[in-house]
């Protein structure tokens, strides 16, 4: 991955200037690289006719490496005191084509393995049962602001035990499932200094929950369909960055949709109606309770959908109602600089308000 940045300042004071790029004040050229290789199997066996027993290992292999330049001119660093950030730290000549030295040549690696063992036992072909161990990696790495320390590897270990099931000659189905999920060393991240994302190990958490779904084909032409998914999640230690007891952030105790689609004939033509109901529960933003406290929680929020429409010898016709009651559902929320900086001046990613239209289509 190539970075370049460059924070231009028409007339800026030339003592000042980044050497060899006239008007800047900082500068970022920067040369990352990501390296993953990893060898994976998997063997099942069936222990009798219905109880079947399967295992799996992941074998990993990563690095990360950030080369290059960041920050200021040599006398802008002297003069404003922050001596790590530019020119004043450089330790060697450019290894990134314009760049004007280099103060940054960082590199970590990692290996290991990962493993999945997973029973299944069908009471027949119609139902099943099945229990789940598995573990999750994601790899550590640089930050872009190379004065931080490197963040390790996060790694998930995930108890599960779930069901799927079909019922009444296939018209009804229920899946779902519960499970507990260990998260040792999470990679949290936020805006740092100078409005750059920091990658950090945030501790270890806890994420315990129940989903389930359903289909049903209550007549000959409905259908109802629903899924839900509670969480439970939570800090179970404490760290740098919050208290235990800390709900992690972005992560709504709970979701659910439900759809309702009606199929009928309208003389010649096949004809549909439908809704659907999307519920998303509240969450927090941010796991540091001072940032979390200023910048506010995502409010619950109700979507609701609407569509009926046509159909014959290849032909569509649909009219739509997205978001049928206008709910101003906000999605996400963020600050373009730190939160405790910017927390008065927030950006909302907002749901697309009420919005009807028609499709018109031709299938071949």
């Amino acid at each position: 991955h190539r970075i370049h940045q460059r924070y231009n300042l028409n007339g800026f004071r030339d003592a000042y200037e980044v050497t060899g790029h006239p008007d800047t004040i900082w500068l970022t050229e920067q040369l990352r690289t990501d390296r993953d290789s990893a060898v994976f199997g998997e063997v099942s066996f069936d222990i009798t006719e219905k109880l079947t027993a399967t295992g799996g290992v992941r074998v990993f292999r990563a690095k990360n490496a950030l080369e290059g330049f960041f920050g200021f001119s040599e006398l802008f660093a002297a003069d404003y005191g922050v001596p790590l950030l530019g020119e004043f730290s450089c330790f060697g000549p450019p290894t990134v084509s314009g760049a004007p030295c280099t103060n940054l040549d960082k590199s970590t690696s990692e290996s290991g393995e990962t493993y999945r063992f997973n029973l299944q036992y069908k009471f027949d072909p119609d139902r099943m049962v099945y229990a789940t161990y598995s573990e999750g990696f994601r790899p550590g790495g640089i930050n872009r602001r190379g004065t931080l320390a490197p963040y390790v590897a996060d790694f998930l270990t995930n108890y599960e035990v779930g069901w799927k099931t079909d019922w009444a000659d296939g018209r009804f189905r229920w899946n779902g499932a519960v499970f507990l999920e260990k998260w040792e060393d999470f990679q949290f991240s936020f805006l740092g200094g100078s409005g750059l994302t920091e990658i950090q190990n945030a501790g270890n958490a806890e994420i315990k929950g129940v989903e389930s779904n359903i289909a049903w084909a209550a007549t000959e032409g409905l259908t109802l369909t629903a899924s839900a998914t509670y969480l439970d999640s939570e800090l179970v230690e404490a760290s740098i960055f919050a208290p235990e007891g800390t709900p992690l952030p972005v992560a709504p105790d709970l979701k659910a949709d439900a759809t309702a689609r009606y199929e009928f004939m309208l003389g010649d033509w096949n004809a549909f109606m439908q809704g659907s109901a999307v519920y998303n529960g509240e969450a927090t933003v941010d796991l540091r309770p001072a940032e979390s406290a200023l910048i506010g929680t995502l409010p619950s929020y109700w979507l609701v959908d609407a569509s009926a429409g046509v159909e014959r010898n290849g032909y569509r016709f649909s009219f739509y109602v997205d978001n049928l009651f206008d709910e101003r559902a906000i999605g996400a929320r963020y600050t373009e600089c730190a939160i405790s900086t910017c927390f008065g001046k927030p950006y909302d990613v907002i749901s697309k308000p009420l919005t009807f239209g028609v499709r018109l289509g031709r299938r071949y």
